[in-house]
């Protein structure tokens, strides 16, 4: 296995899918708990009326007659003419209206930026120790999980986008014909598929708020590692081509906090995230090489740009953008270039060197 120490070479960071990942924005299946993703939530929308307007019957026009006749001619006639009465006019009813057409129902509103149940934790939590996650199944699950287990301060998992949600909503758009498939049973983070658009993985987690008292997880959270310089990972495989002057491709690292990321306020105009940023250009990444021999790459909270680890609220790894490649962006929409990858990630833990 390699060793390398990747200095600081940190550019804006990507975009990062509307996803989510700590204490980040998104909403997809890497987020069971809603973890800046949460569900779709169907919020009713106005009624609509139950019948248009409708007359039970036009306007009765009754006329109980003409105009009355003389009683008699004048007075001073033998007779004269006398009319008994005029001609009576009687309309039994104007037209009646048909009845007005009944409404179904009002628009249905989705509201795809759902309030979070519980309001984003952002005091950072201690996690349990430096190993982040080794990858191995952890007693009483089925599966790897990172920063612990159930019940423990800080729980998570990985995840990678974009990926086929099988119960797709109103919420989820046009799904990505190029999806990434992440395998965790070997004992380490697989991550295989092909990139079209903005693609990656990452780490999400949750904070316990009453671990005197139960277990109340608050779905975004920050993780206190104050405790550690920086961190560390190993990485081997094929994450797309070279692009020069590298000879191997290469993934964006970010580590990001509060400051560097970006706010976000939810339908309510709650907060949703930690995130305090509200600039343009918000965080940054840091360029790490991938080739087929599996290399540790530390890095220091300082090459990062981590200036308050005290409250961590992010941790994703980034494919170079398919748009990029050939001049993708000459044109509008952009003219991607896919590729396959195929990386491993493997011994995710904080550094005390």
């Amino acid at each position: 296995m390699t060793t390398r120490r990747v200095l600081a070479s940190r550019g804006i960071a990507l975009l990062l899918a509307p996803l989510a990942f700590g204490c980040s924005s998104s909403a997809m299946k890497h987020n069971p708990a809603g973890n800046g993703g949460g569900g779709n939530t169907t919020v009713a929308g106005t009624t609509g009326a139950v019948g248009g307007a409708s007359s039970v019957g036009g306007a009765t026009e009754t006329s109980s007659g003409g105009n009355p006749g003389a009683t008699g001619g004048d007075s001073s006639a033998t007779g004269g003419a006398m009319t008994t009465g005029g001609s009576t006019t009687s309309a039994t009813g104007g037209a009646t209206s048909a009845a007005g057409s009944t409404g179904t129902g009002g628009s249905t509103v989705v509201d795809c930026n759902v309030p979070l149940k519980i309001p984003p934790l952002c005091t950072g939590t201690a996690p349990q120790a430096a190993l982040i996650s080794d990858f191995s199944i952890a007693t009483g699950s089925t599966g790897p999980v990172l920063f612990g287990t159930w019940g423990q301060s800080v729980y998570g998992g990985a995840y990678t986008y974009p990926v086929v949600n099988p119960n797709p909503g109103p919420c989820d758009g046009t799904p990505s014909p190029n999806l990434l498939t992440q395998d965790l049973t070997g004992g380490n983070w697989h991550i295989t598929g092909t990139v079209g658009t903005f693609s990656g993985g990452g780490l999400w987690w949750q904070c316990n708020t009453s671990a005197t008292a139960g277990i109340a997880y608050a779905s975004a959270c920050t993780i206190d590692a104050s405790a550690y310089t920086g961190i560390s990972f190993t990485v081997s495989g094929n994450a797309g081509p070279a692009v020069s002057p590298a000879t191997t491709g290469a993934i964006a690292f970010s580590v990001l906090q509060p400051s560097t990321m970006k706010t976000g306020l939810d339908s309510a105009g709650n907060p949703k995230t930690c995130g305090t940023c509200i600039g343009t250009t918000c965080g940054s990444s840091v360029s790490v090489p991938v080739s087929t021999a599996a290399t540790t790459v530390t890095l220091t909270w300082a090459e990062l740009g981590i200036t308050t680890p005290n409250a961590i609220s992010t941790i994703a790894f980034q494919f170079p953008d398919p748009c990029s490649l050939n001049n993708g962006y000459a044109t509008n929409p952009c003219t991607p270039t896919t590729f396959p990858v195929d990386m491993t990630i493997d011994d995710i833990q904080f550094t005390t060197n």
